[in-house]
């Protein structure tokens, strides 16, 4: 019998990430006590939620940027550069050089711009008509 591409669940996809995690970590050992670190906020006003971060560190120290939103109503007010701040705060301080995320070209690239980060790529979905774009910041240490 020949092997075959078959449809398989999320549980058993954890076996195919778990293997690739072993391969990762026997080819280059984590600099990080477990291979994902994150940090999450929020900014209530009331008890509502208006705005919120996620970032993490990976592997060997490698800062993310994952997702940041603001209530369309409260932009404009300087939480999402506080959230921002409070996140590339947590990353320096846990070791990690370099912050990197992707943003679509309709969500404001221009306010990572503003607070240092650095375009390194563009990614164009012409099925969409639209750019995925890739930025970095990098600590001075």
């Amino acid at each position: 019998m020949s092997p075959k591409i078959i449809p398989i669940t999320s549980d058993d996809f954890e076996f195919v990430e778990d293997q690739l995690d072993d391969y990762n970590i026997k080819s280059k050992p984590l600099t990080q006590p477990k291979p994902f670190v994150g940090w999450r906020y929020a900014i209530k006003d009331g008890d509502q939620i208006i705005a919120g971060i996620m970032g993490y560190s990976s592997y060997y120290r490698i800062g993310y940027l994952d997702t940041l939103w603001v209530d369309p109503r409260y932009r404009r007010q300087g939480l999402g550069r506080a959230l921002l701040q409070q996140i590339e705060h947590d990353l320096h301080d846990y070791g990690c050089q370099v912050i990197h995320l992707e943003t679509f070209d309709f969500q404001g690239p221009e306010f990572y711009e503003a607070n240092g980060y650095t375009q390194f790529g563009d990614l164009y979905y012409p099925n969409a008509d639209l750019h995925e774009l890739y930025f970095q910041k990098t600590f001075a240490e």
